[in-house]
């Protein structure tokens, strides 16, 4: 019975280390995960007020239309309130990207599946979807001074999705936004690996009391 005892000891403080590695696990990637959304926030901004300029300077090369809108400012005036729409770029990315639905790591079950291929599917799966948002994001950014008017004009930098505007032209991460996803997908493997070895971990300990 005490050998019993001793292996059953050992197999739950193996158990617990690797539970607490996962979690700890979970923590970076929650940070990394926030660090993606910051890094999209100051992005956005930096894109939108880009394509303001050019429009104001040289529309003939603008995403928006030569008679773009600036609401809630003058006519005729291009000066931005950059505090306003900071603010309104920040809640726009959180609605977007902070939810569970692309971090893995916010779920309590995932597939524990650890194959090379898996893991490649779901990171790809992953940086498509985070594509996609990010040219609805910088469609609703747009909104804040190009309204959607019925019988708009086809503009070839954007598509109507639902009745928003979504960007289609090419378009490429910060590196800033590269380096985070990259850093969070390495730790996802290291989620899937670490849940995989908990799940033989607890089959060895049953199997051991069988």
């Amino acid at each position: 019975m005490e050998v019993e005892s001793v292996v059953s000891d050992d197999s739950q403080e193996e158990l617990d280390s690797i539970q607490e590695k996962l979690e700890d696990t979970r923590e970076k990637m929650e940070f990394e995960t926030l660090s993606f959304i910051e890094a999209t926030k100051k992005f956005t901004s930096e894109w939108i007020q880009r394509e303001i300029e050019i429009a104001v300077q040289s529309p003939e090369n603008a995403v928006f239309p030569e008679n773009l809108k600036f609401h809630n400012n003058k006519a005729g005036k291009s000066k931005l309130d950059l505090k306003e729409l900071s603010l309104k770029i920040s809640d726009i990315v959180e609605t977007h990207l902070n939810h569970g639905d692309y971090w893995i790591h916010r779920n309590a079950l995932f597939q524990p599946d650890i194959s090379r291929d898996y893991m490649e599917f779901k990171k790809e799966k992953i940086r498509k979807e985070l594509t996609s948002s990010v040219r609805r994001i910088l469609g609703c950014v747009t909104e804040i001074f190009w309204e959607i008017e019925e019988g708009e004009p086809e503009n070839k930098a954007w598509v109507n999705e639902l009745g928003r505007r979504r960007y289609a032209c090419f378009l490429r991460f910060s590196d800033e936004m590269t380096a985070s996803l990259n850093r969070y997908f390495e730790m996802l493997e290291e989620l899937f690996i670490l849940n995989y070895e908990i799940k033989e971990e607890i089959l060895r300990m049953e199997g051991k009391k069988t």
